[in-house]
């Protein structure tokens, strides 16, 4: 049987009602997304759910487990009886009840701290680092607060960036499939002109809006760049649609790169990266951290488009 405290500790989690909640692999360190239960029904012990990944996420979770030793390597599998399954389905539908519930009443907070936050400071020293307008922001106290919705444009979570660009996520609220949006319609509700630019931070894709005028959506992180390009898929049929990479060429991984190719993929859009891949560098770069005059060019590059 599987130990959920020494799992909790290990990857900076908690323990909560018999489950070690920890953060989803890819998601911010604070967003404990992932719930790992001991379960005398489970083939290996262990049932894993991840609220804000897929069924390949939670796999991905039990081989982590098994790699850092938290789960036995020589469990096998075998079939479930039907009762097993029924009560694994039961036990499923119980933790999507409860964390439905969270949802909402994280939701109800989020929505209270955004309606009561002012116009952001264009001053705020996040903004200023970045070279950046407060359009589509709100500030809370000394931290700028950014959107999330889902595709029916529906307010569920809201990222705070402090100062010093430290970004925090609201406790307990759904991310995935969430995004910021900028510039995606017109003020009469048509789609505005032109491809919608799908991205990684707040501050990336603000830099591309501003450079460009192109609608933008920020998924505010690299693992959910594919949901929100699904939905922006679903929302925009025939749109033209590109991914613009971050290059996290200084990673062993750049995951920022390949997240980008897989949601470029999966909806038929292109992929725009902030330099040429061909360019070695020693260090990773977003839109936001090169000139706004080559911003254009690289996502008119992507397009096959000349950019004088």
């Amino acid at each position: 049987m599987i130990d959920v405290q020494a799992i909790a500790r290990h990857y900076g989690g908690k323990v909560c009602n018999g489950n070690a909640l920890i953060p989803t692999p890819g998601h911010s360190s604070r967003d404990r997304g992932t719930a790992i239960k001991a379960s005398a029904l489970a083939p290996d012990g262990c049932l894993v759910a991840c609220f804000n990944g897929t069924k390949a996420d939670a796999l991905a979770v039990k081989s982590m487990l098994r790699a850092d030793g938290l789960l036995d390597v020589f469990a096998h599998a075998r079939e479930l009886t039907a009762a097993e399954r029924r009560s694994i389905r039961q036990a499923e539908l119980a933790r999507k009840r409860e964390r439905l519930v969270a949802d909402n009443t994280a939701r109800k907070h989020l929505a209270d701290l955004w309606a009561s936050a002012s116009r952001a400071d264009p001053a705020h020293p996040y903004l200023v680092s970045k070279g950046l307008e407060p359009f589509g922001v709100r500030q809370s106290g000394r931290n700028l607060l950014v959107p999330m919705v889902d595709a029916g444009f529906r307010l569920w979570n809201v990222q705070r960036i402090h100062p010093d660009g430290f970004k925090l996520f609201g406790k307990d609220a759904r991310t995935a499939g969430l995004f910021w949006p900028h510039g995606i319609h017109l003020l009469d509700g048509r789609p505005s002109a032109g491809p919608l630019v799908i991205g990684e931070g707040f501050a990336t894709m603000a830099a591309i809006y501003s450079a460009t005028g192109l609608g933008v959506a920020a998924a505010l992180s690299a693992r959910n760049l594919e949901p929100v390009a699904r939905a922006m898929r679903k929302l925009f049929p025939a749109r033209e649609l590109i991914v613009a990479a971050d290059d996290d060429c200084h990673l062993s991984e750049n995951l920022g790169l390949s997240a980008a190719r897989k949601a470029a993929g999966a909806v038929g859009g292109l992929v725009a990266t902030p330099r040429p891949e061909t360019r070695s560098a020693d260090s990773g770069a977003d839109f936001a951290d090169i000139p706004r005059g080559e911003v254009a060019a690289r996502i008119a590059t992507a397009r096959g488009v000349e950019k004088c």
